[in-house]
């Protein structure tokens, strides 16, 4: 069980310091927090991706690499273990293979089986380590597979099984570095396919030397050629052959009495045929192009050395598969083979057996697939083709996906080729059923977990988040499974509708903040239910919620009695610079207020003070507070409609000074943004920069009907009194 989660990072990507506690309590193991974009959540992420193992790279300073970083996570003052960390976000795959395992089978099961596979996996190693030194292969492993794979359900193991019956001594031997002819770039293929006009050249030539010599031939189908005359000498170096008065009649008729015959007799064929100067011109046209790319290199040495392989090298993955197999048959090689061979047979059986028992065992992965279906709303339903050999595999169980279109018959399609055909959400959905794997593996597992969740939900349609949160508040309801979410997200929409969903109280909500030194702070979160009620309504003697309340209640009145009414008007002429904003008084706005305050009246005692002032002198007010609170949204919203005011006020005195007239300043909609445009074509004017960032930090967003707010919530407390600031010192005379 966690108590307490303590975060104590420095330079960690984008994040200069971040000191945090997270205490779980009150049976609730999840802690939401609102991070606005560029605020702290990828480098958070990729922080703990790192301290999980799901990451490699180290977080440090990238802009100051020269300062340390530190990321310290503990749980209850210890070191959290990687184990214990799991990341998951919208865009990055997971690794879900170890979670098949893990829940598929019995521990009985597993434990017996395990036994097994790391007796299999100790004589595979022992030959894989053998087979890389005489090889030379990049990936030896990977690359054998390769050659002699079958279907997408080929292992390793049962590739080696099957190559036993061609695996011997007799078999034509290699010895040249596999990737000179076999790279992972396929530049000899790619040659090889380019001039087969050439390499055809020197094999017509080479076939023609062969029908013509007295020991080599090349008759329907059937080759005797150098590598098979080397053979036949090196079989009978031992002399007994010959030492018994044996002979060797060629086709001609001619006798082979001795072994230094036989060796003198292929030499000199040898030398006929590769002399041959027609074979020599080809042969030369072939190195030639092979001189133009220096990543031939390699090949061309092995050709040297070995003209005669040309003519195999053209069925190329044959040729490969004959060089494995002769690297396989290599007399260091051989005897690892066999003694795997020998492992595997004897535990074969047994395996089959555990496969068959582990089958009747997979109730699990079927409710994941179940409720993954049921729940999410994607063109596609999930299925698993490799049931069986998940186990034996130890990989991501094949996932089968049957396009659904209605009233047709289900399509199925690979992933490569849905990915061509879903949407950005669509495909994240993939992310989310992996996902589902990893927790429920996990909640076999007799440890805590501590679950990081970066806008798993980004991209997502309304279905398919509420889906997501369903699943979440299976984990936080159950509070027998050991989990402890911390949830960020930059959707302020979904930061409210998770906190509402689950019920969450104010402690475990939080937002995140991040100063202009770097530095992160996480404040205390607000507004996770109705802004109006809970925040504003009742609270109006407060200067800050009181001018709040009026693009509150403005949206109210458009909504119920339309823009043309009256009162909508006086509201809108507080927040824009309109004949009369000069003129209204508090009086007047409580006046209006008083009907939409759901029967409690207003606590703000009347005067005749200029609403105009009070909205200039509370923004003052503001940008002089020690440690203004950045996630107050009255804050955001009074110095942005003092910003306006301000920007408002200077363009009008300004094109009326240019020679507008009033009625030319008449504007009914977006006033700002259209007065921005006449003063840019108008006034020449230094402080036209101010007036565009105030187009563009204070346009259409002071309104209810902007996501509650949302654009003014992620906007930083810190740019608006700087951009306050520049108004008062520059647009004010």
């Amino acid at each position: 069980m966690i108590n307490k989660l303590s975060i104590n990072w420095e330079n960690c990507y984008g994040i200069k310091s971040l000191h945090h506690e997270f205490l779980f309590g009150r049976g609730c193991p999840i802690h939401l927090i609102y991070a606005p974009n560029g605020s702290m959540k990828t480098s958070f992420a990729k922080t703990m991706s790192y301290l999980s193992d799901q990451a490699k790279d180290k977080p440090c300073d990238l802009l100051h690499k020269e300062n340390e970083s530190k990321c310290e996570v503990l749980v209850d003052n210890n070191t959290i273990p990687k184990e214990d960390i799991f990341v998951v976000n919208g865009d990055d795959d997971i690794d879900s293979s170890k979670s098949f395992i893990n829940f598929l089978a019995s521990s009985e099961l597993k434990s017996k089986y395990d036994e097994i596979y790391n007796k299999l996996t100790t004589e595979k190693e022992a030959l894989m380590s053998k087979l890389k030194s005489i090889s030379s292969s990049t990936d030896c492993e990977k690359e054998l597979k390769e050659a002699f794979l079958e279907n997408e359900n080929d292992t390793i193991f049962n590739i080696l099984e099957r190559l036993e019956s061609k695996i011997n001594r007799d078999v034509q031997h290699f010895n040249f570095r596999y990737n000179d002819i076999f790279d992972t770039k396929g530049a000899v293929r790619e040659f090889l396919n380019a001039h087969k006009q050439e390499l055809n050249d020197y094999i017509n030539n080479y076939k023609k030397l062969l029908m013509e010599s007295t020991l080599f031939r090349s008759i329907d189908g059937h080759s005797f050629g150098t590598y098979q005359a080397n053979q036949l000498a090196q079989n009978m170096s031992d002399g007994n052959f010959f030492g018994v008065k044996h002979k060797i009649i060629l086709q001609d008729g001619t006798a082979i009495s001795t072994y230094e015959q036989l060796l003198e007799l292929i030499s000199d064929e040898q030398k006929r045929v590769l002399n041959d100067e027609k074979l020599k011109k080809a042969f030369e046209k072939i190195t030639k192009a092979i001189d133009k790319n220096s990543e031939l290199r390699g090949f061309k040495s092995v050709l040297e050395l070995h003209t005669e392989w040309i003519i195999e090298m053209l069925d190329y993955e044959s040729f490969k598969k004959k060089v494995w197999i002769g690297f396989l048959s290599e007399n260091e090689v051989k005897p690892l083979f066999d003694s795997y061979i020998k492992v595997y047979s004897a535990n074969k059986q047994e395996l089959l057996d555990i496969l068959k028992k582990a089958g009747k065992e997979q109730d699990k992965w079927k409710n994941i697939i179940n409720l993954y279906n049921n729940r999410f709303h994607v063109p596609f339903r999930v299925s698993i083709s490799n049931q069986r050999d998940i186990i034996l595999k130890l990989e991501s169980a094949k996932l089968q996906f049957s396009y659904v279109e209605d009233g047709l018959k289900p399509i199925i399609k690979d992933r490569k080729e849905l990915d061509k055909i879903l949407s950005r959400g669509e495909k994240r959905a993939f992310i989310i059923l992996q996902f589902l794997f990893e927790i429920e593996s996990r909640k076999t597992a007799n440890h805590d977990t501590v679950l990081i969740m970066d806008d798993i939900a980004d991209s997502f349609d309304y279905q398919n988040k509420y889906a997501i949160l369903e699943y979440l508040k299976d984990i936080v309801e159950d509070n027998s499974q050991n989990f402890y979410l911390l949830v960020l997200t930059h959707n302020y929409d979904f930061y409210r509708t998770v906190s509402s969903r689950l019920y969450l109280h104010e402690d475990y909500l939080w937002m995140a903040e991040r100063l202009n030194d770097g530095n992160v702070l996480i404040n205390k979160g607000k507004y996770k239910g109705n802004v109006f009620i809970n925040v504003f309504v009742n609270h109006d003697d407060n200067d800050k919620i009181f001018i709040s309340m009026i693009p509150f209640v403005r949206n109210i009145i458009e909504y119920t009695k339309g823009d043309d009414s009256e009162d909508y008007s006086k509201l809108t002429e507080c927040l824009h610079v309109k004949v009369n904003t000069l003129n209204l008084t508090e009086s007047d706005i409580i006046t209006i207020m008083e009907n939409y305050t759901l029967g409690k009246g207003m606590k703000r005692v009347r005067n005749g003070s200029q609403i105009y002032t009070l909205i200039m002198s509370t923004a003052d007010l503001i940008i002089h507070e020690q440690t203004p609170d950045p996630v107050l949204i009255e804050n955001k919203i009074v110095l942005s409609i003092a910003i306006r005011l301000l920007a408002e006020k200077y363009m009008y005195d300004k094109l009326i000074s240019a020679g507008k007239s009033e009625s030319e300043l008449l504007v009914n909609r977006n006033q700002t943004g259209k007065w921005t445009k006449l003063f840019k074509k108008t006034c020449s004017d230094d402080n036209v920069d101010i007036i565009e960032r105030v187009n563009m930090m204070t346009p259409e967003l002071i309104h209810l009907n902007s996501f509650m707010f949302e654009p003014l919530i992620d906007m930083s407390i810190h740019h608006l009194i700087t951009l306050y600031k520049d108004c008062k010192t520059k647009l004010v005379s």
